[in-house]
């Protein structure tokens, strides 16, 4: 795997992308943990009680997402902003604005290829008839003609960017609002680089709650527009106080900040009703958010953003962040996310459901029913056999994959902009190497 700079921010989308995976196979194979409690009536298994339900839901990581998007895509921007380079701050703004493009549209092509040939292979076939509802949605048939898989193939390539929807993998909804919140990023920088740091934040508050008030969709503009406003902010912070920001408040109050987080963030997917604590977390939350507002994306981005700024102030919490398994984590994150629906489709459905399959379960009528999953531990076994092989292909595609598309975007925003070509690291005609550019 290329070698990466050790960042918290990496360790933290590790994190991130970890918990997506967790909160999908927690709706795949245990989804009543989404809830509090069984019932208004019944105790709350260990894992459906705050804190510790952050083990199996992953909501709250998709808000990190957007807080790390509009972090990192802003940093560099509003640095030389700040040090009256505003030249190279909008030279730097157009470049990125068509090379976060590729950076994020390319991968997703290829991985939305790889599970268009699965499913034409069939090897989604098991997913059809298995007793898990989440896994059994997203099977896709084998298309019976080649004119069908290709046309399928580009209406699931176009899809993701436009309706937002792949229908071969439904995962990828969020990755039109990733693609939209860099451009929000782009834009909001573009009107802010000539002014004064102080008048910066001022456009990002203002931008905050007029985000919060018109809801921006109702759930959209929660997920997307909030987060992307506060990594925005932090990015704002990180150059006025970079390294200094960890000694600025008493060593308890960023502890106390990520606790405090965790604990927003612990607010239920579904029936918040069913345990004290998120019913009066859900009854404050609608006093102050558009009617018919999701109060799920509030408290999710709420506790995101809170964790985020601990971390940001904690000088621990970025040691930890900063260790060998988060920076690892957080280098594949971006593969992780992409693959882990069409592994849990195939690998890990296939493991779970064999046994089953091998002598399928029948009705009195001699109708075929359902797939059963195996036992508790040969779930447990399953799932850890997944993990190593989702983490172990995403640091294959760190190896080769993202290298041979970063060239490719390297090259068409070079030809864009009417730079020579390279050669073996040189540029052509001019006997100079390239200086390596560094993919957010």
């Amino acid at each position: 795997m290329p070698p990466r700079d050790a960042n918290w921010v990496d360790g933290f989308r590790g994190i991130a992308s970890f918990m997506v995976v967790c909160g999908h196979l927690c709706t795949a194979f245990v989804p009543w943990l989404h809830a509090p409690a069984h019932s208004d009536k019944e105790a709350p298994h260990l894992f459906q009680l705050p804190f510790f339900r952050l083990a199996v839901g992953g909501r709250s990581a998709v808000a990190i997402f957007f807080l790390i998007t509009g972090y990192v895509n802003s940093i560099g921007p509003i640095a030389r902003s700040r040090s009256g380079n505003t030249e190279a701050a909008l030279s730097g703004l157009a470049r990125s604005t068509l090379a976060r493009s590729g950076r994020l549209v390319l991968p997703t092509m290829i991985a939305t290829l790889i599970t268009w040939f699965l499913a034409n292979i069939n090897a989604y076939h098991m997913t059809k008839h298995v007793d898990s509802t989440w896994i059994r949605q997203g099977w896709h048939r084998q298309e019976p003609t080649l004119y069908k898989m290709f046309t399928s193939l580009i209406r699931a390539e176009v899809g993701t960017w436009t309706t937002g929807w792949d229908e071969y993998d439904g995962t990828q909804w969020t990755l039109q609002l990733f693609l939209e919140g860099s451009m929000m990023v782009y834009l909001t920088m573009l009107a802010t680089v000539l002014i004064k740091p102080r008048a910066r934040k001022l456009v990002f508050a203002v931008l905050y709650v007029y985000c919060w008030v018109s809801g921006q969709g109702l759930a959209i503009g929660p997920l997307k527009s909030l987060n992307i406003i506060t990594g925005m902010f932090l990015a704002e912070l990180q150059n006025e106080y970079k390294d200094a920001a960890t000694s600025m408040v008493p060593a308890p109050i960023p502890a106390l900040m990520i606790i405090f987080g965790m604990f927003m963030s612990s607010y239920p997917q579904d029936a918040p009703e069913r345990a004290a604590w998120s019913n009066h977390m859900c009854k404050f939350m609608h006093h102050f958010t558009p009617e018919g507002a999701d109060v799920r994306r509030y408290w999710d981005s709420l506790g995101a953003s809170t964790v985020l700024f601990g971390i940001f102030f904690s000088r621990n919490a970025r040691k930890i962040l900063t260790s060998p398994v988060f920076n690892f984590l957080g280098r594949v994150s971006f593969p992780v996310y992409l693959m882990h629906n069409t592994l849990i489709k195939s690998i890990l459905t296939w493991m779970v459901y064999l046994p089953s399959a091998m002598n399928p379960p029948r009705n009195a009528k001699g109708e075929q029913m359902d797939l059963q999953r195996g036992s508790t531990m040969h779930i447990f076994i399953a799932v850890g056999i997944f993990y190593y092989i989702l983490y172990r292909l995403a640091s294959l595609w760190v190896q080769y994959i993202d290298p041979a598309c970063g060239r490719v975007v390297n090259a068409f925003t070079k030809w864009a902009a009417g730079e020579p070509p390279t050669h073996n690291g040189h540029a052509i005609g001019n006997g100079h190497a390239e200086k390596p550019v560094l993919l957010q």
